[in-house]
């Protein structure tokens, strides 16, 4: 892969948020496209992707799965720098991309799978309910019903909340805290709008410690919640997820920000959690992500879900990723954010009845589409 052109492309969402995208085109003119993530998409992140894509065009390797040996970078060094693991995965993408569009395969292909036309999702409505430049939106009972409400009429088969704005360690009390009885009440309301038997997942974004977790898993059940994600920080505190794990009667799912196949197996072997939760922005791209998946799949069936509450590339990348391992369990999408996403990819971006279909053509079958990026972002290079 000798690179000879990278692109940048930030497109403003709402809010603080933006979408950051990369563009690494070879010599022959083929063009991958990835996305990066995280505060500093922009600024530190971007400036760190270019030092390394200088780097590889100074020593091109083979293909994606070598650029970290050219970069000289451990899977020890990129678990422990999120900064580096997010460009690494960025361009470990891109380059794939590129080389699946060489190859004039799908990127589906390319990542050792078949190529198929949808992959099915799952419905993570808490995009849809964050403040928009119009300042913060409902977050009452009623208003996460209502949106678990629009899940099910969107196709969705299985419904993600993250309820818990209130509550965050340490808290003063023992047990199931009184900051997180709004979560409580908004995860019921959920429950009730969807009825019984539609799959609950919520996410609790680390916001528990070993006593309150343990606790809050017992009230959750009152909900029948299917997936507990995240109620410590799985990566920074394995021994106690685990332990919540131990007590717990449903999915304990996690680690969303972890790199590499070495992690995500520890996490599985150790016991740690259920359900790894690999995501391309930063586990080392779409082909690492393969790898993980493929590399749990026969000792622990089912334990490997996609984390992508992404933009529109990342989320494309990691349909074909899906795709490409046997076992993969529903992706993530969030829905709801901003009504003109789908035309930020060309051809746009079609997610229906709870499914993205992934379009015919080579590597991801869609580029930034130029008028979209013209109209509501910027592009640079480095």
């Amino acid at each position: 892969m000798n690179i000879t052109r990278v692109e940048f492309t930030s497109i403003h969402v709402h809010g603080t948020h933006q979408w950051v995208f990369v563009e690494v085109t070879d010599d022959d003119g083929n063009t991958g496209l990835a996305e990066l993530a995280g505060p500093e998409a922009a600024t530190g992140i971007a400036q760190l992707t270019a030092g390394y894509a200088e780097r590889l065009r100074l020593s091109p390797p083979d293909g994606e799965a070598d650029v970290t040996a050219v970069l000289g970078l451990s899977a020890a060094d990129l678990e422990a720098d999120r900064p580096r693991a997010t460009a690494v995965s960025a361009l470990r993408t891109a380059i794939a991309d590129a080389q699946a569009r060489r190859a004039g395969i799908s990127l589906t292909e390319f990542l050792g799978g078949r190529a198929t036309g949808s992959v099915q999702l799952y419905g993570n409505m808490n995009r849809s309910m964050l403040p928009d430049d119009g300042g913060p939106r409902d977050r009452s009972p009623e208003a996460f019903a209502a949106a678990a409400r629009e899940a099910i009429r969107r196709g969705y088969e299985v419904v993600k909340c993250a309820p818990f704005d209130e509550a965050q360690s340490p808290f003063e009390e023992p047990g199931l805290p009184e900051a997180a009885r709004g979560g409580i009440d908004r995860i019921a309301a959920v429950r009730e709008a969807i009825g019984p038997d539609v799959p609950l997942f919520v996410d609790c974004h680390s916001r528990f410690d070993l006593d309150s977790g343990i606790a809050l898993e017992i009230s959750l059940r009152e909900s029948n919640v299917a997936w507990y994600e995240e109620a410590v920080d799985g990566l920074k505190d394995p021994e106690t997820m685990k332990k919540i794990r131990e007590h717990a009667t449903m999915d304990v799912a996690g680690a969303e920000s972890g790199y590499g196949v070495a992690l995500f197996h520890r996490l599985i072997e150790d016991g740690v959690m259920d359900v790894v939760m690999p995501d391309i922005k930063f586990c080392g791209g779409a082909g690492e992500a393969v790898a993980i998946g493929r590399a749990l799949e026969p000792i622990a069936a089912g334990s490997v879900s996609m984390h992508s509450p992404s933009g529109p590339a990342s989320q494309l990348a990691s349909a074909h990723a899906t795709a490409a391992f046997q076992g993969a369990r529903p992706l993530e999408h969030a829905w709801g954010e901003v009504d003109w996403r789908p035309s930020v990819l060309e051809p746009a971006e079609r997610i229906e009845s709870g499914r993205i279909y992934i379009p015919e053509g080579p590597g991801l079958g869609a580029n930034l589409d130029g008028s979209t990026v013209e109209a509501r972002g910027r592009r640079w290079t480095l």
